[in-house]
């Protein structure tokens, strides 16, 4: 079997390598068209997946493989990636803060003009220029944030820049200004989405946000929901974890039914306590509300295994599937994708598949309740869950599942 280094470089040379150099092969060096190949947010990927990738890209482009070829590699600043790009000779390596602010805040007038063209020639927009400091993730979310709707009168639009623009900061550095800068205006939009709501409905909520940022893989609103809570009528809890995504659409954004966050520093802000916790003026406005709308990963972990294994617990059963009869190959069932389909979905699937990954980073405050649940599962539905992955086309998870099981048993003593 091969390892994750060695998968991801055959998926290069895959890829990447032989259909360039067959392009290569077939025609002359003046026929090639010149291409540009973007390298997004390498930071991103976990594990040091990053740095992998790149050093096997570079190791190609070293021998030669990609010729004709150039690579723009973005990434926030990270030792191992900065190190990797100082070793080879052929580069160039752009630092952000290194640009001239004039040169910065030119491209982002250009760009604030473009996306708001109603707003183009209001006084207004140089002043959200001079707010953006310089960072383009500002000047795009705040775009976002003034088009929540396809169209968008200039009034309305007026109203919330002006809204936007109340909050001055004071004048400060602007190494020191960078994180305040997109934490004002993180806290604008997550206030906007909360304000209104009483505490249990502002628990809820933050619940599904919170349920969002933390799982293994991007979920859709109704497994989101479904995690989230405890009540089983999914449709439902599907309707207001939209309510959550398009009140937060500045920050959120479905692909297909999953929803993604536009970048890394949202999460970063709300997994940070410090950062994500700020007052605001009450609803009678004579005295000050402390919100918190912080997430402590390791808690909220510890929650979401627990929503696995209640979900698991109600809805694994024997032969979960009705399938007619065991000495049958799967090859060999009639339609059993759609019986997978109609019998597994997709809060019960992702369940199945991340139980262990939360139970893993789960913090230790239930140790005692979290061994009492992994002793069930394995005394009673362990052999339902291992049918429900083979199902799924995943039981080759099963047995990295279950040894990280045993690390968390061994890392909180039996």
């Amino acid at each position: 079997m091969l390892d994750s280094a060695d998968v991801l470089s055959k998926q290069l040379k895959d890829l990447l390598v032989d259909p360039w150099q067959q392009l290569a092969d077939e025609s002359s060096p003046s026929e090639l068209p010149p291409y540009l190949i973007i390298v997004d947010a390498l930071d991103e990927i976990d594990d040091g997946g990053g740095s992998e990738f790149l050093r096997d890209l570079l190791e190609m482009i070293k021998e030669g493989h990609l010729r004709g070829l150039k690579f723009l590699v973005t990434s926030r600043p990270d030792p191992d990636l900065a190190e990797l790009c100082s070793s080879f000779e052929s580069h160039a390596i752009c630092r952000l803060y290194e640009v001239l602010t004039a040169d910065v805040e030119a491209d982002i007038d250009m760009y604030l003009r473009t996306k708001l063209p109603a707003l183009q020639d209001e006084p207004q927009l140089a002043a959200l220029v001079q707010k953006a400091d310089g960072l383009f993730i500002y000047a795009a979310t705040v775009v976002r944030y003034l088009t929540p709707r396809r169209r968008m009168a200039k009034l309305e639009q007026l109203y919330l820049m002006d809204k936007m623009l109340q909050d001055h900061m004071p004048p400060t550095s602007r190494k020191a200004v960078v994180p305040s800068l997109i934490d004002a205006l993180y806290e604008q939009i997550v206030w906007a989405a909360f304000c209104e709501l009483d505490e249990a409905m502002f628990r809820d909520r933050l619940k599904i946000l919170h349920t969002l940022l933390c799982t293994e893989e991007r979920v859709s609103t109704s497994v989101a929901g479904r995690l989230a809570s405890d009540l089983a009528c999914t449709e439902e809890l599907a309707k207001v974890a939209k309510v959550v995504i398009d009140d937060l659409h500045a920050v959120l954004y479905f692909k297909g039914d999953r929803v993604f966050w536009y970048h890394g520093s949202f999460p970063d802000y709300i997994f940070n306590k410090d950062r994500s916790k700020f007052k605001v003026a009450d609803a009678s406005g004579t005295g000050i509300r402390e919100v918190d709308m912080s997430c402590n990963e390791a808690a909220h972990h510890a929650f979401l295994t627990r929503s696995c294994f209640r979900i698991m617990n109600s809805d694994l059963r024997f032969n979960i599937c009705d399938l007619p009869s065991s000495f049958l190959l799967d090859a060999k069932v009639d339609y059993l994708s759609r019986r997978v389909q109609e019998n597994i979905n997709s809060v019960m699937e992702y369940s199945s598949k991340y139980w262990a990954q939360h139970l893993y980073r789960a913090d230790s405050s239930d140790q005692e309740a979290g061994r009492s649940r992994l002793s069930d599962f394995l005394q009673v539905r362990v052999l339902f869950w291992i049918e429900c992955m083979n199902l799924l086309g995943s039981k080759a998870q099963c047995t990295p599942m279950l040894q990280r099981a045993r690390e968390w048993v061994l890392k909180v003593g039996i």
